[in-house]
Protein backbone atom coordinates (compact mmCIF):
# COMPACT_ATOMS: atom_id res chain seq x y z
CA UNK A 1 0.00 0.00 0.00
CA UNK A 2 2.80 2.38 0.89
CA UNK A 3 4.65 1.62 -2.34
CA UNK A 4 1.48 2.18 -4.39
CA UNK A 5 0.79 5.50 -2.68
CA UNK A 6 4.42 6.60 -3.15
CA UNK A 7 4.39 5.70 -6.85
CA UNK A 8 1.06 7.49 -7.33
CA UNK A 9 2.41 10.55 -5.53
CA UNK A 10 5.59 10.61 -7.65
CA UNK A 11 3.59 10.23 -10.86
CA UNK A 12 1.17 12.96 -9.80
CA UNK A 13 4.00 15.33 -8.90
CA UNK A 14 5.77 14.66 -12.20
CA UNK A 15 2.66 15.29 -14.30
CA UNK A 16 1.56 18.33 -12.31
CA UNK A 17 5.02 19.88 -12.31
CA UNK A 18 5.03 19.85 -16.13
CA UNK A 19 1.57 21.43 -16.30
CA UNK A 20 2.52 23.95 -13.62
CA UNK A 21 5.66 24.95 -15.55
CA UNK A 22 3.65 25.40 -18.75
CA UNK A 23 1.06 27.56 -16.99
CA UNK A 24 3.71 29.55 -15.13
CA UNK A 25 5.56 30.25 -18.37
CA UNK A 26 2.36 31.30 -20.17
CA UNK A 27 1.30 33.45 -17.19
CA UNK A 28 4.72 35.11 -17.12
CA UNK A 29 4.45 35.84 -20.86
CA UNK A 30 1.09 37.55 -20.34
CA UNK A 31 2.44 39.71 -17.52
CA UNK A 32 5.62 40.61 -19.38
CA UNK A 33 3.77 41.51 -22.57
CA UNK A 34 1.32 43.62 -20.61
CA UNK A 35 4.20 45.54 -18.99
CA UNK A 36 6.02 45.84 -22.31
CA UNK A 37 2.86 47.15 -23.94
CA UNK A 38 2.55 49.83 -21.25
CA UNK A 39 6.20 50.82 -21.68
CA UNK A 40 5.80 51.17 -25.44
CA UNK A 41 2.55 53.05 -24.95
CA UNK A 42 4.39 55.71 -22.93
CA UNK A 43 6.90 55.98 -25.76
CA UNK A 44 4.00 56.59 -28.17
CA UNK A 45 2.45 59.05 -25.72
CA UNK A 46 5.65 61.09 -25.64
CA UNK A 47 5.83 61.07 -29.44
CA UNK A 48 2.22 62.22 -29.59
CA UNK A 49 2.88 64.94 -27.03
CA UNK A 50 5.75 66.19 -29.18
CA UNK A 51 3.32 66.54 -32.07
CA UNK A 52 0.83 68.52 -29.96
CA UNK A 53 3.66 70.80 -28.75
CA UNK A 54 4.65 71.41 -32.36
CA UNK A 55 1.09 72.38 -33.25
CA UNK A 56 0.82 74.69 -30.22
CA UNK A 57 4.11 76.43 -31.01
CA UNK A 58 3.26 76.97 -34.67
CA UNK A 59 -0.47 77.76 -34.38
CA UNK A 60 -1.87 81.31 -34.67
CA UNK A 61 -3.39 83.07 -31.68
CA UNK A 62 -6.91 82.18 -32.77
CA UNK A 63 -6.13 78.45 -32.48
CA UNK A 64 -3.95 78.60 -29.35
CA UNK A 65 -6.66 77.70 -26.83
CA UNK A 66 -7.89 74.74 -28.88
CA UNK A 67 -4.36 73.44 -29.33
CA UNK A 68 -3.65 73.99 -25.64
CA UNK A 69 -6.71 71.96 -24.60
CA UNK A 70 -5.65 69.11 -26.88
CA UNK A 71 -2.10 69.21 -25.48
CA UNK A 72 -3.35 69.21 -21.87
CA UNK A 73 -5.61 66.21 -22.54
CA UNK A 74 -2.73 64.28 -24.08
CA UNK A 75 -0.43 65.16 -21.18
CA UNK A 76 -2.89 63.60 -18.78
CA UNK A 77 -2.84 60.43 -20.88
CA UNK A 78 0.98 60.39 -20.83
CA UNK A 79 1.13 60.88 -17.05
CA UNK A 80 -1.50 58.19 -16.46
CA UNK A 81 0.29 55.64 -18.63
CA UNK A 82 3.63 56.50 -17.05
CA UNK A 83 2.23 55.81 -13.59
CA UNK A 84 1.18 52.31 -14.70
CA UNK A 85 4.79 51.22 -15.35
CA UNK A 86 6.30 49.25 -12.40
CA UNK A 87 8.79 51.41 -10.56
CA UNK A 88 11.46 48.70 -10.47
CA UNK A 89 11.39 48.13 -14.22
CA UNK A 90 13.21 51.18 -15.54
CA UNK A 91 16.31 52.88 -14.18
CA UNK A 92 15.14 55.16 -11.33
CA UNK A 93 17.92 57.68 -11.97
CA UNK A 94 17.14 57.97 -15.68
CA UNK A 95 13.40 58.12 -15.02
CA UNK A 96 13.88 60.97 -12.54
CA UNK A 97 16.08 62.79 -15.03
CA UNK A 98 13.56 62.15 -17.80
CA UNK A 99 10.68 63.51 -15.72
CA UNK A 100 12.78 66.54 -14.81
CA UNK A 101 13.59 67.12 -18.47
CA UNK A 102 9.94 66.56 -19.44
CA UNK A 103 8.75 69.07 -16.86
CA UNK A 104 11.28 71.61 -18.19
CA UNK A 105 10.18 71.00 -21.78
CA UNK A 106 6.53 71.37 -20.80
CA UNK A 107 7.17 74.70 -19.05
CA UNK A 108 8.92 75.97 -22.14
CA UNK A 109 6.04 74.81 -24.37
CA UNK A 110 3.55 76.48 -22.02
CA UNK A 111 5.05 79.88 -22.88
CA UNK A 112 3.52 79.52 -26.36
CA UNK A 113 -0.01 79.21 -24.96
CA UNK A 114 -0.70 82.88 -25.43
CA UNK A 115 1.95 84.08 -27.91
CA UNK A 116 2.71 83.43 -31.52
CA UNK A 117 5.97 82.25 -32.94
CA UNK A 118 8.36 85.13 -32.70
CA UNK A 119 11.85 83.95 -31.95
CA UNK A 120 12.61 80.83 -34.04
CA UNK A 121 15.40 79.89 -31.67
CA UNK A 122 13.00 79.71 -28.71
CA UNK A 123 10.53 77.63 -30.74
CA UNK A 124 13.28 75.28 -31.87
CA UNK A 125 14.45 75.01 -28.28
CA UNK A 126 10.92 74.01 -27.15
CA UNK A 127 10.66 71.40 -29.89
CA UNK A 128 14.15 70.03 -29.19
CA UNK A 129 13.55 69.80 -25.43
CA UNK A 130 10.63 67.43 -26.00
CA UNK A 131 12.90 65.25 -28.15
CA UNK A 132 15.53 65.24 -25.39
CA UNK A 133 12.94 64.16 -22.82
CA UNK A 134 11.93 61.29 -25.12
CA UNK A 135 15.59 60.31 -25.53
CA UNK A 136 15.96 60.01 -21.76
CA UNK A 137 12.96 57.69 -21.65
CA UNK A 138 14.28 55.53 -24.48
CA UNK A 139 17.65 55.27 -22.78
CA UNK A 140 15.96 54.03 -19.61
CA UNK A 141 13.88 51.62 -21.67
CA UNK A 142 16.75 50.11 -23.66
CA UNK A 143 18.88 49.59 -20.56
CA UNK A 144 16.22 47.23 -19.26
CA UNK A 145 15.19 45.60 -22.52
CA UNK A 146 16.79 42.40 -21.23
CA UNK A 147 13.94 42.21 -18.71
CA UNK A 148 11.57 41.51 -21.58
CA UNK A 149 13.90 39.06 -23.32
CA UNK A 150 13.75 36.67 -20.36
CA UNK A 151 10.56 35.23 -21.82
CA UNK A 152 10.31 31.92 -23.63
CA UNK A 153 12.43 31.75 -26.83
CA UNK A 154 9.21 31.72 -28.87
CA UNK A 155 8.36 35.19 -27.47
CA UNK A 156 11.64 36.78 -28.58
CA UNK A 157 10.34 37.51 -32.09
CA UNK A 158 7.15 39.28 -30.94
CA UNK A 159 9.16 41.34 -28.43
CA UNK A 160 11.62 42.54 -31.09
CA UNK A 161 8.87 43.29 -33.60
CA UNK A 162 6.88 45.23 -30.99
CA UNK A 163 10.00 47.22 -30.17
CA UNK A 164 10.52 47.88 -33.89
CA UNK A 165 6.95 49.25 -34.06
CA UNK A 166 7.72 51.61 -31.18
CA UNK A 167 10.92 52.71 -32.90
CA UNK A 168 9.01 53.26 -36.11
CA UNK A 169 6.48 55.54 -34.41
CA UNK A 170 9.21 57.56 -32.68
CA UNK A 171 11.40 57.84 -35.79
CA UNK A 172 8.57 59.04 -38.04
CA UNK A 173 7.60 61.70 -35.49
CA UNK A 174 11.17 63.01 -35.23
CA UNK A 175 11.48 63.08 -39.01
CA UNK A 176 8.80 65.74 -39.37
CA UNK A 177 10.32 67.87 -36.57
CA UNK A 178 13.33 68.59 -38.79
CA UNK A 179 11.18 70.71 -41.14
CA UNK A 180 9.05 72.74 -38.71
CA UNK A 181 11.33 75.72 -38.05
CA UNK A 182 12.48 76.10 -41.70
CA UNK A 183 8.81 76.06 -42.76
CA UNK A 184 7.83 78.53 -40.04
CA UNK A 185 10.66 80.95 -40.91
CA UNK A 186 10.54 80.30 -44.67
CA UNK A 187 14.28 79.57 -44.68
CA UNK A 188 16.34 76.84 -46.28
CA UNK A 189 16.62 73.53 -44.49
CA UNK A 190 19.94 73.60 -42.57
CA UNK A 191 22.55 70.94 -43.19
CA UNK A 192 22.15 69.55 -39.67
CA UNK A 193 18.43 69.08 -40.29
CA UNK A 194 19.16 67.39 -43.60
CA UNK A 195 21.48 64.98 -41.87
CA UNK A 196 18.78 64.38 -39.26
CA UNK A 197 16.30 63.58 -42.04
CA UNK A 198 18.75 61.13 -43.62
CA UNK A 199 19.44 59.37 -40.30
CA UNK A 200 15.70 59.29 -39.57
CA UNK A 201 14.88 57.65 -42.91
CA UNK A 202 17.62 55.05 -42.31
CA UNK A 203 16.19 54.35 -38.87
CA UNK A 204 12.71 53.98 -40.37
CA UNK A 205 13.95 51.63 -43.10
CA UNK A 206 15.68 49.48 -40.48
CA UNK A 207 12.42 49.22 -38.55
CA UNK A 208 10.55 48.30 -41.74
CA UNK A 209 13.13 45.58 -42.43
CA UNK A 210 12.76 44.11 -38.93
CA UNK A 211 8.99 44.06 -39.32
CA UNK A 212 9.16 42.08 -42.58
CA UNK A 213 10.22 38.97 -40.66
CA UNK A 214 7.19 36.99 -39.56
CA UNK A 215 6.86 34.39 -36.84
CA UNK A 216 3.96 32.44 -35.42
CA UNK A 217 2.01 35.65 -34.96
CA UNK A 218 1.27 35.59 -38.69
CA UNK A 219 -1.22 32.80 -37.88
CA UNK A 220 -3.08 34.56 -35.07
CA UNK A 221 -2.87 38.14 -36.46
CA UNK A 222 -3.43 37.33 -40.14
CA UNK A 223 -4.48 40.85 -41.11
CA UNK A 224 -1.48 42.57 -39.53
CA UNK A 225 0.95 42.11 -42.43
CA UNK A 226 -1.53 43.63 -44.89
CA UNK A 227 -2.10 46.57 -42.53
CA UNK A 228 1.67 46.98 -42.22
CA UNK A 229 2.15 47.10 -45.98
CA UNK A 230 -0.71 49.59 -46.43
CA UNK A 231 0.75 51.86 -43.74
CA UNK A 232 4.20 51.70 -45.31
CA UNK A 233 2.93 52.51 -48.77
CA UNK A 234 0.83 55.39 -47.47
CA UNK A 235 3.71 56.87 -45.47
CA UNK A 236 6.25 56.55 -48.28
CA UNK A 237 3.80 58.11 -50.72
CA UNK A 238 2.52 60.94 -48.50
CA UNK A 239 4.98 61.45 -45.65
CA UNK A 240 8.33 60.77 -47.37
CA UNK A 241 6.99 62.22 -50.60
CA UNK A 242 6.02 65.46 -48.87
CA UNK A 243 9.42 65.72 -47.14
CA UNK A 244 11.26 65.13 -50.41
CA UNK A 245 9.13 67.77 -52.11
CA UNK A 246 9.90 70.31 -49.39
CA UNK A 247 13.61 69.50 -49.68
CA UNK A 248 13.45 70.10 -53.43
CA UNK A 249 11.68 73.41 -52.85
CA UNK A 250 14.36 74.37 -50.34
CA UNK A 251 17.14 73.44 -52.76
CA UNK A 252 15.52 75.47 -55.54
CA UNK A 253 14.96 78.56 -53.31
CA UNK A 254 11.24 78.24 -54.02
CA UNK A 255 8.52 79.21 -51.52
CA UNK A 256 7.25 76.25 -49.57
CA UNK A 257 3.96 74.83 -50.79
CA UNK A 258 2.61 74.25 -47.26
CA UNK A 259 2.69 76.25 -44.06
CA UNK A 260 4.43 75.05 -40.91
CA UNK A 261 1.14 74.86 -39.01
CA UNK A 262 -0.62 72.88 -41.74
CA UNK A 263 2.40 70.58 -42.10
CA UNK A 264 2.45 69.92 -38.33
CA UNK A 265 -1.29 69.14 -38.25
CA UNK A 266 -1.33 66.97 -41.39
CA UNK A 267 1.87 65.14 -40.50
CA UNK A 268 0.59 64.50 -36.96
CA UNK A 269 -2.65 63.09 -38.36
CA UNK A 270 -0.73 60.74 -40.67
CA UNK A 271 1.12 59.23 -37.69
CA UNK A 272 -2.11 57.84 -36.25
CA UNK A 273 -1.68 54.84 -38.57
CA UNK A 274 1.50 53.90 -36.70
CA UNK A 275 -0.33 54.04 -33.36
CA UNK A 276 -2.95 51.73 -34.83
CA UNK A 277 -0.22 49.37 -36.03
CA UNK A 278 1.26 49.01 -32.55
CA UNK A 279 -2.14 48.68 -30.90
CA UNK A 280 -3.26 46.04 -33.40
CA UNK A 281 -0.06 44.03 -33.02
CA UNK A 282 0.15 44.17 -29.21
CA UNK A 283 -3.56 43.46 -28.80
CA UNK A 284 -3.24 40.38 -31.04
CA UNK A 285 -0.11 39.09 -29.29
CA UNK A 286 -1.59 39.71 -25.85
CA UNK A 287 -4.80 37.90 -26.84
CA UNK A 288 -2.75 34.95 -28.13
CA UNK A 289 -0.70 34.61 -24.94
CA UNK A 290 -3.81 35.09 -22.79
CA UNK A 291 -5.46 32.22 -24.67
CA UNK A 292 -2.30 30.12 -24.20
CA UNK A 293 -2.37 30.87 -20.48
CA UNK A 294 -6.04 29.89 -20.30
CA UNK A 295 -5.37 26.60 -22.11
CA UNK A 296 -2.40 25.87 -19.83
CA UNK A 297 -4.53 26.61 -16.76
CA UNK A 298 -7.32 24.35 -18.03
CA UNK A 299 -4.80 21.57 -18.64
CA UNK A 300 -3.40 22.04 -15.14
CA UNK A 301 -6.85 21.91 -13.55
CA UNK A 302 -7.96 18.87 -15.57
CA UNK A 303 -4.76 16.98 -14.74
CA UNK A 304 -5.10 17.93 -11.08
CA UNK A 305 -8.69 16.69 -11.02
CA UNK A 306 -7.87 13.43 -12.83
CA UNK A 307 -4.87 12.74 -10.60
CA UNK A 308 -6.90 13.53 -7.50
CA UNK A 309 -9.50 10.99 -8.61
CA UNK A 310 -6.80 8.41 -9.38
CA UNK A 311 -5.22 9.08 -6.00
CA UNK A 312 -8.58 8.72 -4.21
CA UNK A 313 -9.45 5.53 -6.12
CA UNK A 314 -6.03 4.06 -5.33
CA UNK A 315 -6.44 4.72 -1.62
CA UNK A 316 -10.03 3.44 -1.69
CA UNK A 317 -8.94 0.27 -3.49
CA UNK A 318 -6.15 -0.32 -0.95
CA UNK A 319 -8.54 0.06 1.98
CA UNK A 320 -11.15 -2.13 0.26
CA UNK A 321 -8.65 -4.93 -0.35
CA UNK A 322 -7.39 -4.60 3.19
CA UNK A 323 -10.82 -4.69 4.80
CA UNK A 324 -12.66 -7.09 2.47
CA UNK A 325 -9.88 -9.48 1.43
CA UNK A 326 -6.76 -9.41 3.58
CA UNK A 327 -8.41 -8.97 6.98
CA UNK A 328 -10.91 -11.88 6.54
CA UNK A 329 -8.12 -14.15 5.27
CA UNK A 330 -5.92 -13.29 8.26
CA UNK A 331 -8.81 -13.86 10.65
CA UNK A 332 -9.66 -17.19 9.04
CA UNK A 333 -6.00 -18.16 9.16
CA UNK A 334 -5.92 -17.46 12.90
CA UNK A 335 -9.12 -19.50 13.40
CA UNK A 336 -7.68 -22.42 11.41
CA UNK A 337 -4.44 -22.26 13.41
CA UNK A 338 -6.42 -22.32 16.70
CA UNK A 339 -8.52 -25.25 15.51
CA UNK A 340 -5.43 -27.20 14.46
CA UNK A 341 -3.83 -26.47 17.84
CA UNK A 342 -6.93 -27.74 19.63
CA UNK A 343 -8.05 -24.38 20.95
CA UNK A 344 -11.68 -24.72 19.97
CA UNK A 345 -12.82 -23.23 23.24
CA UNK A 346 -10.97 -20.01 22.54
CA UNK A 347 -12.20 -19.63 18.99
CA UNK A 348 -14.70 -16.78 18.79
CA UNK A 349 -16.71 -16.95 15.58
CA UNK A 350 -19.38 -14.37 15.09
CA UNK A 351 -22.06 -14.55 12.43
CA UNK A 352 -20.01 -12.58 9.90
CA UNK A 353 -16.97 -14.74 10.52
CA UNK A 354 -19.02 -17.94 10.33
CA UNK A 355 -20.43 -16.80 7.02
CA UNK A 356 -16.95 -15.98 5.78
CA UNK A 357 -15.69 -19.38 6.93
CA UNK A 358 -18.57 -21.13 5.17
CA UNK A 359 -18.02 -19.15 1.99
CA UNK A 360 -14.27 -19.80 2.16
CA UNK A 361 -14.64 -23.57 2.66
CA UNK A 362 -17.27 -23.70 -0.05
CA UNK A 363 -14.96 -21.87 -2.42
CA UNK A 364 -12.02 -24.04 -1.42
CA UNK A 365 -14.11 -27.20 -1.93
CA UNK A 366 -15.19 -26.07 -5.36
CA UNK A 367 -11.62 -25.08 -6.16
CA UNK A 368 -10.35 -28.50 -4.97
CA UNK A 369 -12.83 -30.32 -7.14
CA UNK A 370 -11.86 -28.19 -10.09
CA UNK A 371 -8.16 -28.80 -9.52
CA UNK A 372 -8.68 -32.58 -9.16
CA UNK A 373 -10.73 -32.65 -12.33
CA UNK A 374 -8.08 -30.66 -14.15
CA UNK A 375 -5.38 -33.04 -12.85
CA UNK A 376 -7.39 -36.06 -13.99
CA UNK A 377 -7.92 -34.58 -17.43
CA UNK A 378 -4.23 -33.66 -17.61
CA UNK A 379 -3.21 -37.21 -16.72
CA UNK A 380 -5.67 -38.55 -19.25
CA UNK A 381 -4.28 -36.32 -21.96
CA UNK A 382 -0.74 -37.26 -21.02
CA UNK A 383 -1.60 -40.97 -21.06
CA UNK A 384 -3.33 -40.62 -24.40
CA UNK A 385 -0.32 -38.84 -25.83
CA UNK A 386 2.00 -41.68 -24.70
CA UNK A 387 -0.30 -44.69 -25.23
CA UNK A 388 -0.90 -46.78 -28.27
CA UNK A 389 -4.68 -46.57 -28.76
CA UNK A 390 -5.13 -50.32 -29.63
CA UNK A 391 -2.83 -52.15 -27.23
CA UNK A 392 -2.61 -49.47 -24.51
CA UNK A 393 1.19 -50.02 -24.44
CA UNK A 394 3.65 -47.14 -24.78
CA UNK A 395 3.86 -45.74 -28.29
CA UNK A 396 7.19 -45.28 -30.03
CA UNK A 397 7.78 -41.74 -28.73
CA UNK A 398 6.98 -42.68 -25.12
CA UNK A 399 9.09 -45.88 -25.39
CA UNK A 400 12.12 -43.85 -26.53
CA UNK A 401 11.65 -41.24 -23.80
CA UNK A 402 11.13 -43.70 -20.94
CA UNK A 403 13.77 -46.06 -22.32
CA UNK A 404 16.39 -43.30 -22.21
CA UNK A 405 15.52 -42.65 -18.56
CA UNK A 406 15.84 -46.36 -17.78
CA UNK A 407 19.20 -46.60 -19.56
CA UNK A 408 20.55 -43.71 -17.49
CA UNK A 409 19.77 -45.75 -14.35
CA UNK A 410 21.57 -48.90 -15.63
CA UNK A 411 25.09 -49.91 -14.61
CA UNK A 412 27.42 -52.95 -14.70
CA UNK A 413 25.73 -54.30 -11.60
CA UNK A 414 22.27 -53.61 -12.98
CA UNK A 415 22.32 -54.30 -16.71
CA UNK A 416 19.65 -53.21 -19.15
CA UNK A 417 18.16 -55.80 -21.56
CA UNK A 418 16.24 -55.13 -24.74
CA UNK A 419 13.78 -57.59 -26.29
CA UNK A 420 12.43 -56.83 -29.77
CA UNK A 421 9.83 -59.04 -31.50
CA UNK A 422 7.23 -58.99 -34.21
CA UNK A 423 4.39 -61.26 -35.34
CA UNK A 424 5.42 -63.64 -38.18
CA UNK A 425 3.20 -63.79 -41.26
CA UNK A 426 0.85 -61.15 -39.71
CA UNK A 427 -0.34 -60.10 -43.14
CA UNK A 428 -1.72 -63.56 -43.81
CA UNK A 429 -3.81 -63.32 -40.63
CA UNK A 430 -5.34 -60.04 -41.82
CA UNK A 431 -5.89 -61.46 -45.31
CA UNK A 432 -7.40 -64.72 -44.10
CA UNK A 433 -9.38 -63.67 -41.06
CA UNK A 434 -9.77 -59.91 -41.53
CA UNK A 435 -8.33 -56.87 -39.79
CA UNK A 436 -10.52 -57.14 -36.66
CA UNK A 437 -9.01 -60.59 -36.01
CA UNK A 438 -5.56 -59.16 -36.60
CA UNK A 439 -6.28 -56.49 -33.96
CA UNK A 440 -7.32 -59.25 -31.55
CA UNK A 441 -3.96 -61.02 -32.10
CA UNK A 442 -2.05 -57.80 -31.44
CA UNK A 443 -4.13 -57.07 -28.32
CA UNK A 444 -3.56 -60.61 -26.97
CA UNK A 445 0.17 -60.30 -27.51
CA UNK A 446 0.18 -56.91 -25.72
CA UNK A 447 -1.65 -58.40 -22.73
CA UNK A 448 0.83 -61.28 -22.59
CA UNK A 449 3.81 -58.88 -22.65
CA UNK A 450 2.23 -56.70 -19.99
CA UNK A 451 1.36 -59.72 -17.81
CA UNK A 452 4.86 -61.20 -17.80
CA UNK A 453 6.78 -57.88 -17.52
CA UNK A 454 7.79 -56.21 -14.27
CA UNK A 455 6.41 -52.84 -13.12
CA UNK A 456 9.60 -50.97 -14.03
CA UNK A 457 9.99 -52.59 -17.46
CA UNK A 458 9.20 -50.45 -20.47
CA UNK A 459 6.88 -52.24 -22.92
CA UNK A 460 5.93 -50.54 -26.15
CA UNK A 461 4.44 -51.04 -29.61
CA UNK A 462 6.97 -49.60 -32.08
CA UNK A 463 5.10 -50.25 -35.32
CA UNK A 464 2.25 -52.25 -36.86
CA UNK A 465 3.22 -55.72 -35.47
CA UNK A 466 6.57 -54.71 -33.91
CA UNK A 467 6.95 -54.69 -30.11
CA UNK A 468 9.83 -54.09 -27.66
CA UNK A 469 10.55 -54.60 -23.98
CA UNK A 470 13.39 -52.84 -22.15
Amino acid sequence: ALATICLTTILSFWLLSGSWSMWKSAHNNVIQFDIFYRVLQVSNDLAGERAFVNELVLSPLADKERQWQALEAHRRVTDRDMQSIPRHLLSPELMVEMQHQLAHARRLADTFRSRELGDPATAEHAIRDMVVATDFYHQALFERTAEFLLLEPSALGPILRAQALGELRDATGRLGSQLLIPLATQTKIPQANREGITRGIERINTAWWLLQTQGDEASYIPHFQRQLENTRQAFETQGIGLINRLKEESDGNQPYSISAERFAIDYHASLGAFDNLLNTYMAGVTKHYTASERRALQSLLIRSLVLALVYALTIAMIFYIRSRVLRPILRLNNIAADLIAGKQAHVQIDDDTAEEVQELFSSLGTLGKKLREDARISRQYQRQSEEDPLTHLFNRRAFNSRGEALLRQSSEALSAWLIMLDVDRFKSINDSWGHPMGDEVLLALAKTLHKFSRPNDVVGRLGGEEFAVL
